[in-house]
């Protein structure tokens, strides 16, 4: 590291402060490196968030933004971040937890990937879902196959059966108590997010669940019922994530730090199968540049969509890897407006620290 001629680090440990600079006394050289390295990097990563600040304004919505070298400590000091501590519904970014709770329990014997998994008529979901076209020709599906299709296609049939093995809320909760993870919650299943974010207030209980049933609570409600749900959709800590905590979680995972070798290798190959809006973080990096990533994304009513994200760990060209964190909510833009949003963030992140 070049060091400004006002700075001069003494072969006694004096740091001769001239200009801006003050005198500091006591330190070694190595020390006073460090400390002016540390404010230089300080000073960076102040630069990078009032870039992401300048990229927000080009929403009417509340943006998220956090990056985090995945080799780096997940000290808040390491963390560039926009609104780092706020919350956003996490819509279907709740599917990468979830999977990663299921592959722990497969790391302590209690699933096994090989074993099939029943599909109730309670978890059928018509839309985004490869299993709900194959149903119920086909009731039972191998756990390794349903956790891809629910991370890499998003397939909501695959969640609402694994969210149901798994133990639902209290199990995620749980889950990251042991993981040591703040800023992310999951305690509804995304089928019961819908029905709150939709305004049904009086539902039956799962178990008497069906797909034509959930459309036709959901039909008859008004416009003016959903938009008001939404905005208390908005308003609710539950189901929600912290950009800090998101990337904090995705670095200790592809560290390796909270799941056995085979069951991280196998998170990082489906993020990177992600087929799911492929103009957010990817959409303005190099091409060819890898991307493990999950998104999520809400409903629009009267204009107005809660959620639209997008985490992940980019593959920077040296070959290091950063965890990148958007969230979005709350806009009236349309879909190519919201993901660029993102797609620039994820950008100028690639950019600051390729």
């Amino acid at each position: 590291m070049r060091i400004p001629r006002n700075l001069v680090c003494g072969s006694r440990g004096d740091a001769i402060g001239r200009g801006e600079f003050p005198i500091t006394m006591g330190l070694t050289r190595r020390q006073c490196l460090m400390a002016f390295g540390a404010g230089i990097a300080s000073a960076a990563g102040r630069s990078l968030s009032d870039e992401w600040r300048r990229i927000a304004g080009a929403t009417d919505g509340t943006v998220g933004a956090a990056a985090l070298h995945v080799n780096s400590d997940s000290s808040a000091a390491s963390i560039i971040s926009l609104n780092g501590e706020e919350r956003f519904p996490l819509a279907s970014v709740c599917k990468l937890p979830i999977a990663m709770n299921l592959l722990a329990m497969v790391d302590e014997g209690k699933l096994d990937l090989h074993q099939e998994i029943e599909v109730l008529p309670r978890d059928v979901w018509a839309g985004v879902s490869d299993i709900e076209k194959r149903w119920p020709a086909e009731r039972r599906f191998a756990l390794n196959e349903m956790i891809e299709l629910m991370v890499a296609h998003s397939d909501n049939t695959a969640v609402e059966t694994l969210f149901r093995i798994s133990g639902e809320g209290p199990a995620m909760a749980a889950r990251f108590r042991q993981w040591k993870i703040e800023g992310v919650r999951v305690d509804r299943s995304e089928r019961q997010c819908n029905l709150d974010r939709n305004g049904v207030e009086h539902s039956p209980p799962p178990i008497e669940w069906t797909d034509e049933g959930i459309k036709a609570l959901i039909a008859k409600t008004t416009p003016a019922m959903r938009y008001r749900a939404t905005q208390r959709f908005l308003a609710d800590p539950r189901d929600t994530g912290t950009p800090n905590g998101t990337v904090r979680l995705l670095a200790r995972a592809f560290r390796g730090e909270v799941l056995a070798p085979s069951s991280t290798a196998r998170l990082i190959e489906i993020l990177k199968a992600t087929t799911t809006s492929p103009t957010r973080l990817k959409g303005m990096l190099p091409a060819g540049t890898i991307v493990a990533h999950k998104t999520g994304s809400s409903g629009t009513v009267n204009h107005l969509t809660a959620a639209t994200n997008d985490s992940g760990v980019i593959f920077l060209p040296n070959g290091e890897r950063l965890a990148v964190s958007v969230y979005l909510k709350a806009s009236t833009r349309d879909d190519a407006a919201r993901d660029r949003v993102i797609a620039r963030i994820a950008r100028a992140a690639f950019d600051f620290y390729e």
